[in-house]
């Protein structure tokens, strides 16, 4: 069956989770990505990554589904010559390098252009390519901890705390996505390619939502909450006899319905709780208190089922073990089931975009090391002869041998 992205060939320089999951996801939609790897480093870093065993890397196994690998030496002037030649068919080139790294090796977007002059050039960076910072390596904790992010997660007089997944880089990854998707649109209309830069770090500011926006328009320093909200209440964790269950009441008809489906009818008109500034003001006083008390002697599942019928935003607290058994998460397909071509069986997350005219399904399985490096240099022009040369002089390397 066709997807989305059928015809559309990416060079994809990226390594790690940076880009790597951007690319997967053009992978999903039918792209063909070539990853271009370095034998001489063992390719991509997150090869090595865990979780893995004796055959590879799980990570690796997910990320890089659907793709395709060409080991090649990017430093030498034959190996810059192969890469070139790829881009002169693609239509967009991605990494994850700091700024000047792809230049010095011949290969920014300047040489792309001289071989294909609409070429999409992008870059998911820590930082950008351009800014004090732009030529350092980035992190996704580096990323959480220069924007504010780790300044406003967590509770009133903890520490700075990370997010529990790598959300800066998964922000990145999916605004790095929208801008190549874009990029095509616009070269369709204009027959003109352009660069995408796209940073952790801007995508993490922007993260920070209706805080910065605050802080912004008056000044006011945020100080962190925990798991409630300074503009909705209540909207908060509670624990429960089975575990924890969060709930969010957004406004005053839902606040009445609330009160009268959890046996306290008397505080959906109450002056202190009439609004949400008024709950919000005497949330952590009074509202927290009155509510932990009726949330204590009931259950998850019973919460659950007063206030889904309400439309009342409500769900317990899973654990990930239970979030991969859930009837929610599997119904949407979110689990699916992959033959690697390194470690056999494995179950990896889904698709996240549904699309009524697309598979819901990956595309295939991560590439072997080098996998694909003889036949795409062969679909390049290169004859037999000349791939046992530069096999020879180790400029580029086939996870199978000589051919």
């Amino acid at each position: 069956m066709s997807r989305i992205l059928n015809g559309i060939k990416v060079i994809d320089f990226t390594e790690g989770h940076m880009g790597s999951y951007g690319t997967m996801i053009l992978a999903d939609f039918g792209a063909e990505v070539i990853k271009i790897e370095d034998a001489k480093t063992g390719g991509d870093v997150i090869r090595s990554r865990a979780p893995k065993n004796e055959k590879g890397s799980a990570y690796h196994a997910y990320l890089n589904r659907g793709k395709k690998s060409v080991c090649v030496d990017r430093h030498t002037d034959e190996g810059r010559k192969i890469i070139l030649d790829l881009i002169a068919e693609a239509d967009v080139v991605c990494d994850c390098f700091p700024a000047g790294e792809l230049e010095r090796c011949g290969l920014g977007y300047e040489a792309a252009c001289k071989v294909k002059p609409d070429i999409i050039y992008t870059s998911h960076t820590g930082f950008g390519k351009s800014g004090p910072l732009s030529n350092t390596a980035g992190s996704n904790l580096t990323a959480e901890a220069v924007t504010g992010l780790l300044d406003v997660t967590g509770h009133d007089g903890s520490v700075p705390t990370t997010h529990g997944s790598r959300i800066a880089d998964q922000f990145g990854n999916l605004f790095f996505v929208i801008g190549i998707v874009g990029a095509l649109l616009v070269r369709d209309e204009t027959g003109e390619g352009q660069v995408v830069d796209v940073a952790s770090c801007d995508s993490m500011f922007t993260a920070l939502e209706d805080i910065l926006i605050e802080e912004l328009m008056t000044g006011k320093i945020y100080i962190r909450e925990g798991n409630a909200s300074r503009s909705i209440a209540p909207y908060d964790t509670f624990e429960v006899k089975d575990g924890y269950v969060s709930t969010a009441v957004s406004t005053n008809a839902q606040w009445e319905k609330f009160c009268e489906v959890m046996g306290f009818p008397e505080y959906a008109d109450d002056p202190r709780f009439n609004s949400n500034d008024n709950r919000g003001e005497n949330y952590d006083e009074i509202l927290f208190h009155i509510i932990n008390d009726r949330f204590k002697d009931m259950t998850r599942d019973e919460i659950e089922n007063l206030l889904r019928p309400l439309n009342i935003p409500s769900g317990p607290t899973l654990t990930v073990e239970e979030a991969i058994g859930s009837e929610q998460i599997n119904h949407r397909n979110m689990v699916v089931e992959l033959t690697d071509a390194a470690l056999g069986t494995l179950k990896m997350p889904g698709m996240n975009i549904k699309l009524s005219g697309e598979p819901d399904e990956p595309a295939a399985s991560a590439p072997l090391l080098g996998g694909d490096t003889f036949d795409i240099l062969s679909m390049a022009g290169y004859s037999q002869e000349e791939i046992r040369t530069l096999q020879a002089k180790g400029i580029v390397k086939d996870a199978g041998g000589e051919k």
